[in-house]
């Protein structure tokens, strides 16, 4: 009987979370479109436009995931969400960098070569997902959900991931100490909030694949 009923709790909170997933994957999108209706030159507009597009593929992907589809096609979706995901520390990188131009703190190069290579990387890891090294095969009876096995690429993406959201965070930080006035540092507030929580939940994502 006990059995029985956590497997019906658990049942529930996957159905929840998918609910919950596939709401985060409309509101990226919707917010993608609208960010598109901003002049994309802007750095502030372009970068943050980058995440909202890896997030819509991220969520999408894993909303996709039931127990309706195959395992080929649940091993796809489960590649699929890191397409989006290998590029998320690079733009938040650059959102910061972004960020501290708006805040008067312009870059003498150095910001701009450093954001410019973590895209390089992304890329690097890419290639990686798209040749198989990046992650191993899907095992699909692994508990508590199916969940791809991890290899030394996926284990130095972690890494990665953690030191370009720890530099993104200093510079965010940084932008919001550089801000003078009250209703500055509040729209400051209010872009950060925004910005990183889909960072936060995407390493939770990451530690689960994991």
């Amino acid at each position: 009987m006990f059995t029985d009923w956590s497997e019906t709790l658990l049942t529930g909170i996957k159905t929840l979370n998918q609910i919950l997933t596939a709401g985060i994957a409309i509101t990226a999108f919707s917010l993608f479109l609208y960010a598109l209706s901003f002049n994309l030159r802007d750095r502030v507009a372009r970068s943050f436009a980058i995440i909202l597009l890896c997030v819509v593929v991220v969520f999408t992907a894993e909303a996709l995931q039931d127990n309706s589809v195959s395992i080929r096609t649940l091993d796809l979706l489960m590649r699929l969400q890191w397409f989006g995901l290998v590029f998320l520390p690079a733009a938040y990188l650059h959102l910061s960098d972004a960020l501290l131009v708006t805040a008067g703190r312009p870059s003498r190069g150095r910001r701009r070569i450093a954001v410019r290579t973590m895209y390089a990387i992304s890329c690097g890891f890419l290639l990686l997902l798209a040749t198989g090294n990046l992650l191993a095969e899907i095992i699909p009876n692994g508990k508590p959900a199916p969940y791809l096995q991890r290899t030394i690429w996926t284990e130095i993406f972690t890494v990665f991931y953690i030191v370009a959201m720890v530099w993104a965070a200093i510079n965010f930080y940084r932008a919001y100490s550089l801000m003078l006035t009250r209703s500055g540092r509040r729209r400051m507030i209010y872009l950060m909030a925004g910005a990183t929580a889909p960072g936060i939940r995407l390493l939770s994502i990451l530690d689960l694949w994991l």
